[in-house]
């Protein structure tokens, strides 16, 4: 079978050079190096940033969470997707992560924000989707919110109450109280 059709059956767009070497069962290092650099030749691969490997329509927020293992998309990427915010941040993407960052990655900028870990290690609120994780608006809304104490949104309707009511409880009382306000809820 063809080593790009073994990548592309993993349904994958970003891959490590350990990915590689074990998804094509490949022995040694040297021979998952000459095939990088023969993919990288024939522009079937190419790396958009160092140690990490892409197919040329990879997704940029899979290599974002793949940077960063403990890394989800969140804040702005997932308020403006949602309606929630309306400026466009269509050139950058926001992830929370365990320590704070910025990367310039196919000019794209992405950007990982620090959270303690407590937080960052609660699942709830984020979902497992096509080799990522994102946070839901009301997850995104509260990463934002503790991160940015003063923010603001354009579209408080959008916000799921219940869901809000089950994420809100990981969080400082101080975020808590303050998204009340911006929701203007009891």
């Amino acid at each position: 079978m063809d080593n790009l059709t073994s990548l592309l059956k993993t349904k994958k767009t970003v891959f490590t050079f350990q990915d590689v070497k074990n998804i094509l069962k490949i022995p040694t290092d040297s021979g998952t190096k000459s095939f990088l650099q023969r993919a990288k030749a024939n522009q079937s691969l190419y790396s958009p940033y160092k140690w990490f490997w892409a197919l040329p329509n990879y997704d940029p927020l899979e290599l974002a969470c793949k940077i960063k293992a403990k890394a989800y998309v969140s804040c702005e990427s997932v308020l403006f997707k949602e309606g929630i915010f309306f400026q466009f941040y269509g050139n950058t993407i926001s992830c929370v992560s365990d320590d704070s960052r910025k990367y310039k990655i196919d000019k794209k900028d992405v950007f990982y924000y620090k959270i303690k870990s407590d937080i960052l290690n609660n699942p709830i609120g984020i979902k497992e989707y096509n080799n990522y994780r994102i946070a839901t608006p009301e997850r995104a809304l509260c990463d934002y919110i503790y991160l940015h104490p003063n923010g603001t949104i354009d579209s408080p309707e959008s916000i799921n109450q219940i869901r809000l009511k089950q994420v809100l409880p990981i969080y400082p009382k101080k975020t808590a109280l303050y998204i009340h306000k911006l929701l203007n809820v009891k």
